[in-house]
């Protein structure tokens, strides 16, 4: 009770305390809720913020569109290119208050679909029928294609707007006559002159002393050029993930037991050993093979003389011998010869192809059955007889509603010859010169002639078991202990020191980017990249990566920040341009001559001359690009003779020897035309570009990808 009441006496301050309390939980969880949504955002342009799941969604898209060489990464960046693209148009557009008709929009979804074969006639053409029924369907039957079909149909009409905008952007520009006069003075005009050049080279960079604080002091005048996204270096070694020689000596008796005629193997379901046919023994060659082999069975023939160095001896056994085991390449084989005979290599052909449907890649509507009966009727004409051959192949090379003609040149057997399919290919590589006859394929029913044949060579057909070569259990734990030792090693000494006692190379990698993938030697491995990223890793950090290459020990050796450059990272471009500024004044304080020829012969170097040289191609003879010393030409009277001028290559002194001045037209519409469409083209690109700058953009891809 005692207590009851002095909480009585004390309400006032025991509901402060509460309410303090409760204020402090919302704050909290107001900023911890603020904190996720910021975390959990891809990044905004200006004032719009990029929905994840939707650009997900792109990403997703774009790497179906593009197939299996596209990584997720190249993927990311290309939406994200189009989403700021996007943003910072639709800034425009819509302040613009650019509007577009249905009928824009509608032209913009055909020039989108136009070449779905879903939405074609049976001529080719764009069918705005099986359009319209396509979308009645997602609309009817599939509620959430649908939507995103309207997401294609905004999508259609943004298009149409930039369309609008970019067009309304480029009617308003124009070339007036004093750029096209400017156009045709700086392609026609031109000047001659006489010039030394004194290079750079002619002091060795050892002379001349560039310091951090001079790069530092450029970086800073120049901060447009110099900005840099934020970077790290690390280092890294690789326990390979491979099978050891006890590995591939194991792998070798395991195949050698298959090889003879018959091998015992124990049956534990019986607990008896039974007596299996092997490589050599067994009748059934293609399901022996299948089952034993990581290759499938490849019944075709090859050159003796194609034979890889591995298996070259195979060649000069007989028919039913067996070879092996071998190792070539990433596999343990053991091999048996199953025939050996001549075969014309390369096949010069033509064909006429029957096709039905269901057939590969056919559109046909006729069946199997019916395709046949064509296919003989024909070849009831043509027999072997080479001109009626030539009627009928002309007749479907031209008509191509009934059979379709090709001319499929030369075929080698152990090159293009291998996509054939197998019955066109059994057919060609097993006729003489002048043959005519039919062959089925998976595409339907050829009829072949052979043109010409080159001369025959000796093929052999191998059936092949080959195991992959794989590191035992006994090796991959091996691997991953010594793994665990370097790690600890570097725990308390020097990474390279610790290579060095495992035999291991150290591999730099210098200024990675947040959103790099590709690592020198390691190909794709974002896990690693966002590792070196993350805030808590710290410089000299190392962690252990599982690749498909084995394990791979990393170290973070560098951490640079997005910002200016420091004088580190910049001095590879800066140096040599402090360096040639400074020898430019060193050459010109030895420059005390007037004429160019006594310049030349004080400083060691040849007069020269340049001819009709113009301000739209600045390039002299012999230097190369030197707008600097070509537009000082064109400021000097004939006969003048210029300072000394600090160019590209070196310090120059021209004098101008000719003055040679197009002469005037009167009107240069065309020359103005050509500068108004050339910055037409360009309008679009460099305005999407000042657009980017003009905004704040924020951008989180690397947090999620």
């Amino acid at each position: 009770m005692a207590i009851l009441g002095k909480i009585r006496s004390q309400g006032l301050i025991l509901i402060l305390v509460i309410a303090l309390a409760l204020f402090a939980f919302i704050i909290q969880g107001l900023l911890t809720s603020n904190g996720a949504a910021k975390a959990s955002s891809l990044g905004s342009v200006g004032s719009t913020e990029l929905d994840r799941e939707a650009f997900g969604r792109r990403v997703e898209a774009t790497m179906q569109q593009r197939g299996a060489g596209t990584s997720t990464v190249q993927a990311v960046n290309s939406v994200w290119d189009a989403e700021v693209r996007d943003a910072v148009l639709k800034m425009q557009i819509d302040e613009a208050g650019i509007e577009v008709s249905d009928e824009a929009v509608k032209n913009q979804i055909t020039t989108m679909y136009a070449n779905a074969p879903i939405f074609q006639d049976e001529n080719g053409q764009f069918s705005e029928i099986k359009l319209n029924t396509f979308v009645a369907d997602l609309k009817n039957n599939q509620p959430e294609r649908y939507q995103l079909w309207l997401q294609d149909v905004n999508n259609a009409a943004d298009q149409a707007k930039q369309n609008q905008f970019f067009n309304l952007l480029k009617s308003g520009i124009i070339g007036t006559q004093a750029a096209g006069e400017m156009e045709y003075r700086l392609a026609n005009d031109n000047r001659s002159f006489t010039f030394v050049n004194i290079p750079y080279t002619s002091i060795a960079d050892s002379l001349v002393e560039v310091s951090k604080s001079e790069i530092a002091d450029y970086v800073s005048k120049n901060e447009s050029k110099y900005k840099a996204q934020a970077q790290r270096d690390i280092q890294y070694v690789v326990f390979e993930d491979k099978a050891s020689q006890a590995d591939k000596d194991k792998m070798k008796a395991d195949l050698a037991k298959i090889l003879p005629a018959s091998y015992e193997v124990f049956n534990t379901n019986t607990n008896k050993t039974e007596i299996n046919k092997g490589l050599e023994g067994v009748t059934d060659i293609e399901t022996f093979v299948n089952a034993q082999s990581d290759v499938p069975y490849d019944g075709t023939y090859v050159l003796t003389s194609k034979l890889p160095a591995a298996a070259k001896a195979m060649a000069n056994l007989e028919k039913g011998a067996t070879y092996g085991p071998y190792e070539d390449g990433e596999y343990i084989k053991i091999a048996r010869v199953e025939d050996k005979k001549m075969l014309m290599d390369s096949v010069q052909n033509k064909h006429i192809l029957f096709a039905y449907a269901g057939a590969e890649r056919s559109a046909a509507t006729r069946t199997k059955e019916e395709a046949k009966r064509l296919a003989d009727s024909v070849f009831a004409i043509t027999g072997q007889n080479s001109k009626k051959y030539a009627t009928q192949w002309d007749y479907f090379n031209k008509n191509t509603e009934v059979a379709k003609a090709e001319d499929l040149g030369w075929m080698m057997s152990s090159g293009n010859g291998r996509s054939l399919a197998k019955g066109y290919r059994d057919f060609l590589y097993s006729n003489d010169k002048g043959t005519v006859g039919i062959a089925e394929s998976s595409f339907g029913y050829h009829i072949i002639r052979i043109e010409d044949t080159a001369a025959p060579s000796e093929a052999i057909k191998i059936a092949t078991v080959a195991k992959k070569v794989e590191a035992s259990k006994a090796t991959g734990k091996q691997l991953f202990t010594n793994a665990q030792k370097f790690q600890q090693g570097v725990a308390d000494k020097d990474f390279a020191e610790v290579a060095k006692e495992f035999s291991l190379e150290v591999k730099p990698v210098k200024s990675l980017k947040a959103l790099d993938e590709n690592l020198p030697g390691l190909q794709r491995n974002r896990s690693i990249v966002q590792w070196a990223f993350r805030e808590n890793t710290d410089v000299g950090e190392t962690e252990r990566f599982e690749t498909s290459q084995g394990y791979v020990i990393v170290q973070l050796t560098r951490k640079s920040e997005e910002g200016l450059m420091s004088a580190e990272d910049a001095s590879a471009t800066v140096t040599p341009i402090l360096r040639n500024k400074k020898k430019a004044k060193m050459i010109m304080d030895k420059i005390t001559a007037t004429d160019v020829n006594d310049i030349a012969a004080a400083q060691g170097q040849n007069a020269r001359a340049a001819t009709s040289v113009n301000r739209k191609n600045p390039t002299i003879p012999g230097v190369g690009e030197e707008p600097k010393v070509v537009g000082t030409a064109f400021g000097l009277e004939q006969g003048a003779t210029s300072k000394p001028i600090a160019g590209e290559k070196g310090v120059f002194v021209v004098k101008v020897t000719a003055i040679e001045n197009a002469p005037d037209l009167g009107n240069y519409g065309s020359d103005a035309n050509e500068v108004a469409q050339r910055t037409a083209n360009q309008a679009t690109s460099k305005l999407v570009e000042a657009l980017k700058k003009s905004v704040e953009i924020t951008d989180n891809r690397a947090t999620f990808y």
